[in-house]
């Protein structure tokens, strides 16, 4: 697996992870659906294997999403390879999710909404710079 690869299997992962908990789903049962044992869906969320396009498909309908979910979306102003390229070394693909999701649910907030979160994330990051 080449380095572009083994990104998109670990993105692909973190996405079965996600709406896997986010069905509270354990990773037996979810393998349980999609006739795999359990350390394969381990595996997948670890990016150590990617599943096949059969298994691709039965994890969405597993997880009443659609195979299109569990990708990055594909515009012009930024992939999934651009945005590792980008990134710094030590900022792992989980991460960058996390950052991803929250900036999706900022954009979901009303004005007021936004500013109070962002000011507290604003003052959590002061915090921790003077502890560090």
């Amino acid at each position: 697996m080449d380095k572009i690869e083994k990104d998109l299997a670990i993105y692909v992962g973190e996405k079965i992870k996600f709406f896997r908990k986010q069905k509270k789903m354990t990773q037996k049962e979810l393998g349980v659906k999609i006739s795999k044992s359990d350390n394969t869906i381990s595996n997948y969320e670890k990016g150590i294997i990617a599943p096949s396009q059969d298994a691709l498909f039965a994890l969405a309908e597993a997880l009443d999403i659609k195979v299109d979910d569990l990708f990055p979306e594909r515009d012009n102003s930024e992939s999934l390879h651009h945005a590792l390229l980008d990134s710094k070394d030590n900022l792992a693909i989980n991460d960058m999710l996390f950052l991803k999701q929250l900036m999706e649910y900022i954009e979901t907030l009303d004005e007021n909404s936004r500013k109070q979160l962002l000011g507290n994330i604003e003052i959590a990051v002061e915090l921790f710079k003077k502890q560090h």
